[in-house]
């Protein structure tokens, strides 16, 4: 089915801030779903919005009810910004590994192109690729716009390689909440077909690029942070997007009898507790101490609290936003108890350490950004690691039934009883041509790091399922 037909029943409200939409109507496309689209937490975002980040919405209605909510944001960035590894490398290196990736991935297709008015099979095509199952609707899109961009994309690639990596800019239409953890930024109307309205959400995409063609236009497209939960997101592939794999997010399932971080810990095989306490331990013959801060400490706090959060940031390989000084106190400030900052300090004065944020979002917690200083560290400190179960703590604490605890540092958080829940994405570029290189260039990134396995609890049935998420 075409994008026009899936979607032809829909109409559609696109808006550059949640204020402008029908809240009653963004109210009851997104009561089930997380807190991070919910209307206080995107409108306190756009209050303290990345400087590189715009926000943009959808509502979609059939029959005048809605049925979808779509978050998405643009962002112009440098090459320079996302790590500096990448500062270093070449840009003429990076440009001759996308073409041979483009040479590999058409070379690949059991489609022909319409050249000339002559269908000219590509060479050096086996069995095997002829047999392939690919989507052929992409290739229309490909034999008709192909010669015609061809002299142009030749020049581009040509200029581009002589300019060092890091001036290069990129463009991003994002689906999904860049400040949300591991969440999509969708929401379906319950009892809808959610295969159906992946269309919907392509076409809301689609409409908010066109919005914004004479202001901005994006190389990508990208729908981020999928789980098995929205399996009918494979639909998307009908419209040129192509699958790629993120790092799992690590999830705690909590047993109900936990009240606090002893009971959890009691819970635990004794050579995994002990490690546990030796850690908390080795914090306190450090002479540091975990607390909470109430919200107004993080407002007096927050240039520490930024200072922190920049010494982790920085050195991310990948880093597409980086959050305003202002935004955890935010929260904090909105959130109240819903929202929770853990401090490590020296007991001797009042220096701030490392800090870490847990945000409740309905029966689930998420540890959300943490920081620390890593001179500390690299002396032998185990501060994330005390960190992080103070986050536990504090997630417990509040009811949570799972906890949430990111993508990465996979190995510490299975000992302490995570388990992967695998996470991808979908992207697209809007040159049909370069589209066809995406799967190859995907390919040449390196595969997702994977969690091991730990059994951490006595009765491991106890507190999370057997089998990974």
């Amino acid at each position: 089915m075409s994008r026009r037909g899936a979607v032809s029943a829909i109409r559609f409200v696109l808006a550059d801030s949640i204020a402008f939409l029908n809240a009653s109507d963004w109210d009851s496309v997104s009561a089930s779903s997380s807190v991070f689209l919910s209307r206080r937490f995107l409108g306190l975002l756009e209050q303290n919005l990345p400087a590189n980040l715009t926000p943009h919405y959808a509502l979609a209605y059939q029959e005048g009810r809605p049925v979808a909510g779509i978050v998405a944001q643009s962002l112009d960035i440098r090459v320079a910004d996302l790590s500096s590894l990448h500062a270093m490398e070449d840009g003429q290196g990076l440009w001759r590994s996308l073409g041979k990736a483009t040479a590999r991935s058409i070379s690949r297709r059991h489609k022909r192109i319409l050249l000339f008015g002559s269908h000219l099979p590509w060479a050096g095509l086996d069995e095997a690729a002829q047999a392939e199952d690919d989507d052929p609707e992409l290739w229309r899109d490909v034999a008709s716009s192909l010669l015609r961009r061809w002299h142009g994309l030749l020049k581009a690639v040509e200029t581009a390689a002589k300019l060092p990596v890091a001036r290069v800019h990129q463009r991003l239409l994002v689906c999904g909440g860049l400040l949300s953890p591991s969440l999509p930024g969708v929401a379906f109307v319950e009892g809808e077909d959610s295969a159906r309205l992946w269309a919907v959400v392509e076409e809301a995409l689609y409409r908010i690029h066109r919005s914004m063609k004479l202001s901005s236009d994006f190389d990508l497209v990208v729908i981020k942070d999928l789980s098995d939960d929205q399996k009918d997101a494979a639909a998307l592939r009908r419209f040129g997007f192509r699958r790629f794999e993120t790092e799992p997010n690590m999830i705690l399932h909590c047993k109900p009898s936990w009240r606090s971080f002893d009971d959890y810990l009691e819970d635990m095989r004794s050579d995994y507790r002990s490690g546990i306490r030796k850690a908390i331990g080795d914090l306190e013959t450090s002479g540091i101490v975990l607390e909470r801060l109430t919200p107004e400490q993080a407002t007096s706090r927050a240039p520490e609290i930024h200072r922190l959060y920049l010494q982790v940031h920085e050195r991310q390989k990948l880093r597409l936003v980086t959050i305003h000084p202002q935004w955890i106190p935010a929260l904090a400030a909105s959130f109240g108890d819903d929202f929770r900052t853990v401090v490590a300090r020296s007991r001797d004065g009042n220096k701030l350490l490392g800090f870490v944020n847990v945000i409740r979002d309905g029966n689930s917690a998420h540890g959300y950004y943490i920081g620390f200083d890593k001179a500390t560290a690299a002396a032998g400190v185990p501060l994330y690691l005390g960190l992080v179960y103070a986050g536990i703590g504090e997630a417990i604490e509040m009811g949570a039934e799972q906890v949430f605890l990111g993508r990465t540092a996979l190995a510490p958080k299975a000992q302490i009883g995570a388990r992967a829940q695998p996470m991808y994405g979908y992207l697209r570029h809007r040159n049909p041509a370069l589209n066809l290189a995406v799967p190859s260039v995907l390919a040449l990134l390196p595969a997702p790091a994977e969690a091991p396995e730990r059994h951490p609890f006595r009765n491991a049935g106890s507190a999370q399922p057997e089998t990974t998420i």
